[in-house]
């Protein structure tokens, strides 16, 4: 697993994955500003501002162990939403997915399920992982039927990890394996 040759764009059915490039990253301090897409995907106690975003994907742009890309409807300018590996490990050919799709309108397409696809063949194929994960919240139903769809399991919670609305839920762990990973 080397990312020192990353490659620059991954074609799935209907979404391509690109590189991130500067001049999306306004669009991108929407997406995770946004209190919705907030509530539903981060960690963060608020959503994060324009320069925390900014300084995020610089710092993913330098990083060794995580691989991001923006996603793409097939010969569209303009990104839809975030993949990324985190947390890559190549003692333990293991990552940590994580996405957003930016817009509403973007959701219930089947575009992220197209690039997470595309992700994992990439992670499975030419960076020879053997497990990727990832954590959603409890009460973010349509992402966990997402994923169970693509193939991934359920294979434990963080008992009341994330704070939203004064209380404190649980966080569902997923994975799939390379043996396990079939392209629907």
């Amino acid at each position: 697993m080397r990312l020192s040759g990353r490659t620059k764009k991954l074609v799935g059915e209907n979404v391509e994955l690109r590189r991130h490039v500067r001049e999306n990253y306004a669009l991108y301090a929407g997406w995770y500003g946004d209190p919705g897409i907030w509530y539903l995907t981060s960690w963060t106690a608020a959503p994060l501002g324009r320069s925390a975003v900014e300084r995020l994907f610089e710092e993913r742009e330098k990083s060794i162990t995580d691989d991001s890309f923006a996603i793409h409807v097939r010969g569209e300018r303009e990104p839809i939403g975030v993949i990324s590996l985190m947390n890559l490990s190549e003692a333990n050919a293991s990552a940590d997915l994580s996405v957003i799709l930016g817009h509403p309108e973007d959701r219930d397409r089947g575009h992220g399920a197209d690039a997470i696809s595309t992700l994992l063949d990439y992670a499975f194929g030419e960076l020879r992982l053997h497990r990727v994960g990832l954590s959603v919240f409890e009460f973010n139903e349509p992402a966990i039927a997402a994923y169970e769809k693509l193939g991934f399991q359920k294979e434990g919670r963080l008992r009341q990890a994330i704070k939203r609305d004064g209380a404190f839920r649980d966080a569902i762990l997923m994975s799939i394996l390379d043996s396990e990973w079939e392209r629907p």
